[in-house]
């Protein structure tokens, strides 16, 4: 991995923490409304054994989504206010971006890049081994 390659994949690891945490508070608030039409179901509607274990079975799972998504938003709200909701956390986002912009400015230029020789005797070697190689054009 590539000083270039670490860097976008911190950016992408901070972003899927952000867009999972998101998704996962709005994921809670549809089963928190899923739990309130049941309760009040239950609350309005005349129920018989049969249907109350179906209301029963359907409150068991969504409460247990619930707690699975209320778990993962607990254990992604340190991260995701380190990296979001602190002055740090988002100068840090942002300054990764720009310097990564810069890291890869760089990059093309150290691809690119050509030696020219300071010394006297290097150029006497290099004009030399040029002059050694066949021609290319003949």
């Amino acid at each position: 991995m590539t000083p270039i390659e670490a860097g976008e994949e911190i950016l992408r690891c901070i972003d899927h923490i952000q867009k999972t945490f998101k998704r996962n508070s709005e994921r809670e608030s549809e089963l928190d409304k899923q739990l309130c039409d049941l309760e009040h179901m239950l609350e309005f509607t005349p129920i018989d054994i049969q249907r109350g274990y179906k209301l029963a079975k359907q409150i068991q799972d969504i409460q247990r989504e619930r707690r699975r998504i209320k778990n993962e938003i607990e254990l992604l709200r340190i991260l995701h206010d380190q990296a979001t909701n602190t002055p740090t956390g988002k100068k840090f986002v942002n300054d990764l971006t720009a310097h990564l912009g810069g890291a890869k400015k760089r990059k093309v230029h150290l691809d690119n890049r050509i030696y020219t020789p300071r010394s006297e005797a290097f150029k006497e070697a290099q004009n030399a081994s040029n002059a050694d190689s066949p021609d290319m054009e003949g």
